[in-house]
């Protein structure tokens, strides 16, 4: 017995030293059993709506989508003392800094979505009388699309390529065009099970031209261009 307890000693103290150094090197990255972490996964996980007068607010705050996105990632802390977690649905208070200026999102966690309640940065004052009866889905950042998007091999299709000899652009400029693109979140459906899809605006030659990604199992698939005739 006095074995297995002195065995049981050193394992723990073995395992208190290894976790102590992994988090010393990878921080809280990839912890998700962090409640924390948690918490930002649980809200990253589902699509993020904004009404009319909190947009108009986080737009006078300058907190854009991607530093919403950015306190669910690495950059943001849940303080639990600012947070309501014995209502329905559960409100979420996240701080971060940017630009050696803190800032806030607070979130409400509902079943299949989350909605922004309020947002500031700093100590600027924003006097905000806008409806907010219109929800909007916030854009992912441009970042995370461009990832996830380039996280297979690139397909075109035998309609796009058809579409695109027609526009004129080459597979060299349409395999390099999600790059300088902006999603247009109101015709893409990022959580589509099992084939979500983005459609990305950008210009070429001029003139605005939409194109369909469709992310597959092991291929992203470049559809189609969008408003454009079937070959």
């Amino acid at each position: 017995m006095g074995k297995f307890l002195r065995r049981l000693k050193f394992y723990a103290a073995g395992l208190g030293i290894g976790t102590i150094f992994t988090f010393m090197i990878f921080g809280n990255r990839g912890c998700s059993w962090l409640p924390d972490n948690r918490v930002k996964n649980m809200i990253a996980e589902k699509e993020i709506l904004v009404g009319d007068s909190v947009l108009a607010l986080m737009d006078c705050q300058n907190i854009d989508n991607t530093l919403v996105y950015a306190l669910l990632e690495d950059g943001g802390d849940v303080d639990y003392s600012k947070s309501l977690t014995d209502v329905e649905p559960k409100e979420y208070h996240i701080e971060g800094e940017v630009e050696s200026e803190l800032y806030f999102v607070r979130f409400a966690l509902k079943d299949s979505t989350v909605e922004i309640l309020d947002a500031k940065r700093g100590n600027k004052e924003c006097n905000v009388s806008i409806s907010n009866d219109s929800l909007h889905t916030l854009n992912l950042p441009h970042k995370d699309v461009i990832a996830i998007l380039e996280s297979h091999d690139f397909r075109i299709t035998v309609l796009a390529r058809c579409q695109m000899e027609e526009i004129g652009i080459s597979e060299p400029e349409l395999l390099r065009f999600h790059k300088s693109a902006e999603i247009i979140i109101e015709e893409s459906e990022p959580r589509l099970v099992p084939n979500p899809y983005y459609v990305l605006e950008g210009e070429f030659n001029g003139k605005k031209i939409k194109v369909k990604y469709e992310v597959g199992e092991n291929r992203t698939r470049i559809k189609e261009f969008i408003g454009f005739p079937d070959c």
